[in-house]
């Protein structure tokens, strides 16, 4: 049993060195992003009985943000430096050959989330300005002539700096409504194509779906976010020094 034990805290402190060890290594490729888009967004109010409100249809807003990436693992820095993790991923090429694939990265966005409806013949609408930092995981795997495919997951935390619903031929203040103000998370992921067209600069054009992690509630119901995306982006990846 105490075998066991130690066996598992071995392995425990093994995966624990390892993230280390990843997060560590020393990477000199990094690259920054601008994308912009459009978000399609949904709204999905469900009273106490988890009943969705009817006659909301969603609704059109813009995306843009900025992105700063660095590689998980540089396996080309690896050849100039001289460190434990260095000699690791040397002596585990296909290691390093994977993890090279993998980007971290933190993007700064503004996201327009919007929407419509009407209820017994009163129109209402919608509009929102949120202000996020994502950070994200993005996987890289190239195709063919620098064109490559492109997968991220991500989470999204967000914050209401306008808003506007307008319904009976009157504005009102989104900011003081508890569905709306405080923390906003999301978490999705973002699918796409990526191609170079020089040295340093590359284009793209993505899917991304993201939703709410929980709902917020106020007066019986509870409010949830989706919004499907679809973005176009600019790339620059300095050269090396």
């Amino acid at each position: 049993m105490f075998a066991h034990l130690i066996a598992q805290a071995m392995k425990g402190k093994l995966a624990i060195w390892l993230f280390f060890l990843f997060v560590s290594v020393a990477a000199t490729a990094q690259q920054w992003s601008i994308q912009a888009g459009t978000n399609l967004t949904s709204f999905d109010f469900k009273n106490n009985a988890g009943k969705t409100l009817t006659g909301i249809k969603a609704g059109s807003g813009n995306i843009y943000s900025i992105q700063y990436q660095r590689k998980l693992v540089d396996t080309s820095a690896l050849l100039l430096k001289s460190s434990p993790q260095v000699i690791y991923f040397n002596q585990h090429p296909g290691l390093a050959k994977l993890l090279g694939k993998f980007n971290w990265g933190v993007e700064l966005n503004l996201n327009q989330y919007n929407a419509v409806g009407d209820a017994a013949n009163v129109a209402y609408s919608y509009q929102t300005d949120y202000i996020g930092i994502s950070p994200s995981i993005q996987f890289t795997q190239k195709l063919y002539r620098g064109l490559s495919l492109q997968t991220t997951g991500l989470v999204q935390i967000s914050r209401i700096i306008h808003g506007n619903q307008w319904v009976n031929n009157r504005y009102m203040d989104l900011i003081d409504d508890v569905q709306f103000n405080g923390i906003l998370g999301l978490g999705g992921y973002q699918v796409g194509l990526q191609q170079s067209i020089s040295e340093i600069m590359r284009i793209s054009m993505a899917y991304r779906r993201a939703s709410s992690l929980s709902s917020k509630e106020a007066q019986g119901t509870h409010l949830s976010i989706q919004a499907s995306s679809i973005v176009f982006g600019i790339t620059i990846q300095p050269l090396r020094k």
